[in-house]
């Protein structure tokens, strides 16, 4: 502990030291801002105590302590200055845990998971029953591609809190990846139990169930996700396919018109959109459509294809390789991923005319 500069308020002179920034850091990453439930779990740590009603004081009498004296967080350092005060994960008794997860949601999303694991580790030190430490542990496990150890944490933070609905998304993937459809099924059916607002889900319990061509339950999923979201275009289309592939071709058909009838409100829907009325020959809607998108919307590949495409249909050949050009220059893999796509729409002269196949 060094000396750093001293306050003077009113007859009292407070000493901050490097200690003090840290003991603001333990607070905020252990007791969720509360000086006095820390200072009831580190009694026994004097000095830290000290450092304890000083920064209270301070608080009460000058200004609030918050993040900007200590940030960034250094995990490994705060870990080396609890071990040098001789606190340890037990003492924490009383901690809230919340803000190291969120550290360690914080060095996940930036792809520094040795940082995260070593939070995460802290974390089940401090309490071995926190089940938010096991799904993300187990999270990452399958990322490194450690999927039977990945799957074990992920199954004891369920056992633990079987309503942490994340834990069921990531072992509905990490199944979903081995090739086993069915169970990823059967977690991502309890994830929408737990929360039937995760409209995610839907499309990928979906996929799960159009992987073991049990066609009937694509049908029923994507039907409830339109009872929750009747505005849904992309469930709609998707839904259309499903019809399709049941042989419920009225019921696609019905869909598709429904879709005809429709102008997307969302991004996502916008593509799913185009493609029905491409299929029926609504170039010039398609085109107008596109034309009043905002100009960073009309920048994205997937417009730029689509509104390419209605410019050679309508006849405007120069316009379309123009445009196809761009995307070729700018975004190579975009236009290689849509040929399917594209020969939905162009015969193999206008492929050929484009310089696309």
């Amino acid at each position: 502990m060094e000396r750093v500069i001293d306050l003077i308020i009113g007859d009292r002179r407070i000493e901050v030291t490097t200690d003090t920034p840290m003991v603001v850091m333990v607070r905020d990453l252990l007791y969720d801002g509360d000086w006095h439930t820390m200072k009831q779990d580190l009694k026994e740590k004097k000095d830290v105590v000290e450092e304890i009603e000083k920064c209270a004081f301070i608080e009460e009498n000058v200004v609030l302590l918050d993040e900007r004296i200590y940030d960034p967080v250094c995990f490994d350092e705060l870990k080396e200055w609890l071990e040098c005060k001789k606190i340890f994960p037990k003492d924490f008794v009383h901690a809230s845990l919340a803000g190291l997860y969120d550290l360690a949601l914080d060095y996940a999303d930036r792809d520094l998971h040795e940082e995260a694991f070593k939070v995460v580790k802290y974390i089940l030190e401090v309490d071995k029953n926190y089940a938010p430490a096991y799904e993300l542990y187990g999270s990452l496990l399958i990322e490194k591609g450690e999927i039977e150890q990945g799957i074990k944490y992920l199954d004891k933070a369920i056992e633990i809190d079987p309503w942490l609905v994340p834990a069921y998304s990531s072992l509905g993937e990490a199944y979903y990846n081995s090739g086993d459809y069915l169970r990823a099924a059967s977690y991502w059916e309890r994830e929408i139990e737990y929360a039937p607002d995760n409209k995610l889900t839907y499309f990928m319990l979906a996929d799960a169930y159009r992987k073991l061509k049990a066609y009937d339950k694509v049908c029923e999923v994507l039907e409830r996700l339109l009872k929750r979201d009747p505005d849904s275009i992309m469930a709609m289309f998707q839904l259309v396919q499903a019809y399709g592939d049941a042989g419920r071709l009225e019921d696609a058909k019905r869909m598709e018109e429904q879709i005809l009838s429709l102008r997307p409100t969302r991004a996502e829907d916008v593509e799913p959109w185009a493609r029905i009325q491409l299929k029926h020959g609504n170039y010039k809607r398609v085109e107008e459509f596109l034309n009043l998108l905002p100009d960073s919307e009309r920048m994205k590949p997937y417009v730029k294809l689509l509104l390419a495409l209605c410019a050679l249909k309508q006849g405007n050949l120069e316009q379309a390789k123009r445009t196809f050009f761009e995307v070729k220059d700018h975004s190579p893999w975009y236009l290689y991923g849509n040929k399917d796509f594209l020969s939905e729409f162009l015969n193999e002269e206008e492929m050929r005319a484009c310089g696309i196949s």
